[in-house]
């Protein structure tokens, strides 16, 4: 097992207890038909479904409990890497922060690659050998540039790699691909000479666990295996195991099975 499983199963019904003890007294509310939604005092939230919500009530209810609970999990994956790490790795922590400075060069650099993702013909992004680019120049003297990027989760494995891990959303938009790809390259060039692997993970893949993943604005930025992690393979490669994503999609199991009646039971209106 690669994962510290008691303590997962305890962030993941932490998650659930929240979610129950925001909602169960206000099943009734959730319930209410009315032409704005119900969780705000303003009539422009722009989720108003009287129709639907008149028919089916149910399915209104399940998207709101779906969207509170995605939000709780999204703010906590960083801890769960994190988690997964010091289990793994013997260390990891969350909210980790890289402070320095770079030659201005570098940064200039940087900058040129990013802004060539967009011209025409479009080149597709190479990580090595922009790195090899970026790095050529990180030694350099004269004007300095400060740094300041921050990780979702940092380990360093056995073999002294350090991994800066910034976790996504499986649909992001241009502006974050450009600054999580302008986020790898600085790292990069901030801890030279140390050994680094910089990416960006994403939980999950919307296509399935079979599905070929290829959001759009992902396929500008970010060199897919290099800078980029998705589902299945993001998990292994933080447990350094192939076993690391279906040991924690049990977790989730576990819990789902656990606590289905209590969590059903939002769908109830009293």
């Amino acid at each position: 097992m690669t994962i510290p499983r008691d303590k997962l199963l305890s962030r993941l019904n932490s998650n659930v207890d929240t979610l129950l003890s925001t909602y169960q007294g206000r099943r009734t509310q959730l319930y209410t038909v009315e032409v704005s939604d119900p969780f705000r005092s303003s009539g422009n939230s722009g989720a108003a479904s009287p129709f639907i919500k008149t028919v089916f009530p149910e399915i209104k209810v399940a998207a709101t409990l779906e969207r509170a609970l995605n939000t709780a999990l999204g703010w906590g994956w960083d801890k769960v890497v994190a988690d997964i790490a010091k289990a793994t790795h013997g260390n990891g922590i969350h909210d980790h922060h890289v402070t320095c400075s770079i030659p201005a060069v570098t940064a200039t650099t940087i900058e040129s690659i990013i802004n060539s993702y967009r011209d025409k013909p479009r080149r597709l992004p190479d990580t090595t050998s922009e790195l090899s680019t970026v790095l050529s120049t990180a030694s350099l003297g004269g004007a300095q540039e400060s740094v300041s990027e921050k990780d979702d989760a940092f380990y360093i494995d056995s073999h002294g790699v350090e991994h800066h891990i910034e976790i996504k959303t499986p649909k992001p938009n241009y502006d974050q691909m450009r600054a999580a790809k302008r986020r790898i390259l600085r790292i990069h060039a901030a801890r030279s000479p140390l050994p680094v692997r910089s990416i960006v993970g994403m939980p999950y893949n919307p296509n399935g666990r079979w599905g070929a993943y290829g959001w759009p604005t992902t396929r500008i930025y970010l060199d897919s295996g290099v800078d980029l992690l998705v589902g299945e393979a993001f998990w292994n490669y933080i447990g350094a195991s192939d076993d690391t994503s279906d040991e924690l999609i049990d977790c989730f199991y576990e819990v789902g099975r656990a606590r289905k009646q209590e969590l059903l039971s939002l769908l109830t209106e009293v």
